[in-house]
């Protein structure tokens, strides 16, 4: 039995399915369940978060969490499904201090929000950037120009003429 399975045998309510995801071991888990099932697969060995990836579909979002297992040098992902209009999922902060700035990243790239973060704020892109660039609705005609201001902060713009005032 592999590890997703162990999982759903442990929280049979939290697993959705299981299967494989580039041969290891998957379990999509319920949006308002993550936390009992993450919390679950660390105390299974699962100490390391490696990866947090957002996926934007067109009718949905997807959260997909890497885990490895040092001790049984095991892998282990998470899957957990959003809904497009309210894409959001509670923080593992809590559980993975790595999980702070892997979920920046995912909120800042895809627009995932994580509940409970708590530092939720871009990463990548200076604040003042539009919209998510991982996102299918990203407007990738728009050009956004980049300049540090006169207080040394990030001024964006979308036609360019912070540009002209530099000297």
């Amino acid at each position: 039995m592999n590890a997703a399975e162990e999982l759903k045998n442990l929280l049979p309510g939290s697993v959705v399915s299981t299967g494989l995801q580039l041969n290891k071991p998957m379990a999509v888990i319920k949006k308002e369940e993550l936390l009992k099932a993450a919390g679950k697969a660390k105390e299974m060995g699962f100490d390391h978060l490696s990866v947090i990836t957002g996926i934007d579909y067109k009718d949905h979002f997807e959260v997909i969490y890497n885990f490895f297992s040092y001790n049984k040098k095991q892998n282990l992902a998470l899957k957990v499904n959003l809904d497009h209009d309210k894409p959001e999922v509670e923080s593992l902060t809590g559980l993975w201090n790595g999980a702070d700035w892997l979920e920046r990243e995912t909120f800042d790239l895809v627009g995932i929000k994580f509940i409970g973060h708590p530092n939720l704020v871009r990463i990548l892109l200076p604040d003042g950037w539009n919209g998510h660039p991982l996102r299918k609705d990203y407007d990738m005609n728009t050009e956004q120009f980049v300049t540090i201001g006169e207080n040394g902060d990030d001024v964006v713009s979308t036609d360019g003429t912070n540009l002209l005032r530099r000297k």
